[in-house]
């Protein structure tokens, strides 16, 4: 087995460990030589000694930053920087998802042929920001080497930060793009290329792309994802080795869906879930970048999108002036955006002349054009 590092990040509101949890962990003791675990927030009495189970190394800190921040907090202060140089291969892995459905070990001996720098279960790659999802995440030998995952987040990642839009931009895109885009690395999916909603077209990912896990939020809103609720829980019954149980028993604690074993009958017995796509880009990362490239501008939104354009596209520019939201869309607290002026429409007064990039979904982009006068020097995303 290679020797490998494995940092798990772990959250719960009440610091209750669920049983899935432990088998998580005990699969991945199994492909790994360290495993440290650290915690945001509390654990429980109980959840302590499971986690003691697998592992003596067990780190608590303040529920701050999400699981970027936690990873951040072992590399900077409990890992030294020539310490990491000993690992062939850092895991990064989270408690979001119920699995592995297969064993890791089987998982590991399929990507061990795969030539890349670094990889994860799945991601999206037809939208500007591409990226892999962030809940399971190995980065081998070159990465380590060459300090980069210590270099990036001592930059770039904040622990402190109480928004999930920051998360998303520094740690999910940012590091894919820092790795990707800007230093080169090669990186590779387990799971085949599918841009649809891990968590509302979840039956699909483990029928078609044999997804090895389950995202805990595909059971979060079961009043608009019934059918796709119900074909996953038949696959993992009937297709899998997993216990169902460990499923059925934390969404019954954590979202009060109280399902019975019995209840799941053979996928013959449901209608199918229709497909939940990812929106597709209106327009290409060089064509943006040439749209920005050529005057001063701004992003319109100032939500998840709207920030991934500005870590993507404004981050290191210059010419980026500001973000724009409509008016009375401006949310308390929320005047300065990543160090830059949050501005309601009407406040803005050299509007013409300057570019706006539209950081927001497609519905509202569409509203948006339909109202602006001049759409001369306005480029949608989406």
């Amino acid at each position: 087995m290679k020797k490998r590092i494995c940092i798990f990040s772990f959250y719960e509101k009440s610091g209750y460990v669920d049983d899935y949890v432990r088998v998580l962990l005990k699969e991945l003791s199994l492909v790994t030589t360290r495993l440290i675990i650290v915690v945001n927030g509390s654990v429980s009495d109980c959840g302590r000694k499971i986690f003691l189970e697998f592992s003596n190394e067990i780190y608590i800190r303040d529920n701050t930053g999400y699981d970027a921040a936690a990873y951040k907090y072992i590399l900077m202060n409990v890992l030294k920087e020539t310490e990491m140089k000993l690992y062939e291969e850092v895991i990064f892995c989270n408690d979001t998802f119920f699995g592995p459905l297969c064993s890791w070990k089987e998982i590991f001996k399929k990507m061990e042929h795969v030539p890349c720098d670094f990889w994860g279960l799945n991601g999206f790659f037809h939208v500007v920001f591409a990226h892999i999802q962030s809940y399971f995440l190995v980065f081998r030998k070159k990465i380590i080497q060459e300090q980069l995952l210590y270099d990036y987040f001592k930059r770039y990642i904040d622990e402190t930060t109480s928004e999930m839009n920051d998360v998303y931009c520094q740690f999910e895109t940012g590091l894919f793009d820092f790795l990707g885009r800007q230093r080169g690395m090669k990186y590779a999916m387990y799971a085949g290329e599918c841009n649809c909603d891990v968590y509302r077209y979840s039956y699909a990912y483990l029928k078609e792309h044999r997804l090895p896990i389950v995202k805990k939020k595909t059971f979060s809103k079961p009043e608009e994802d019934f059918d796709n609720i119900w074909c996953t829980l038949s696959f993992v019954k009937y297709e899998t080795a997993y216990d169902v149980n460990l499923i059925l028993n934390s969404i019954r604690r954590v979202y009060g869906l109280d399902i019975k074993y019995d209840e799941i009958q053979t996928i013959d017995r449901y209608r199918l879930p229709d497909a939940v796509e990812v929106p597709s880009q209106q327009n290409d990362e060089e064509q943006i970048e040439q749209f920005l490239s050529e005057g001063d501008f701004y992003i319109y939104g100032a939500g998840m999108y709207a920030s991934k354009a500005y870590w993507r596209f404004a981050r290191d520019s210059q010419r980026f002036l500001g973000f724009i939201v409509s008016d009375g869309r401006r949310e308390s607290g929320r005047e300065i955006l990543f160090g830059y002026p949050v501005f309601e429409w009407t406040e803005v007064k050299d509007i013409p002349g300057k570019r706006i990039l539209l950081g927001i979904g497609k519905d509202c982009s569409l509203e948006i054009v339909k109202t602006i006068k001049d759409t001369s020097n306005l480029l949608r995303i989406f």
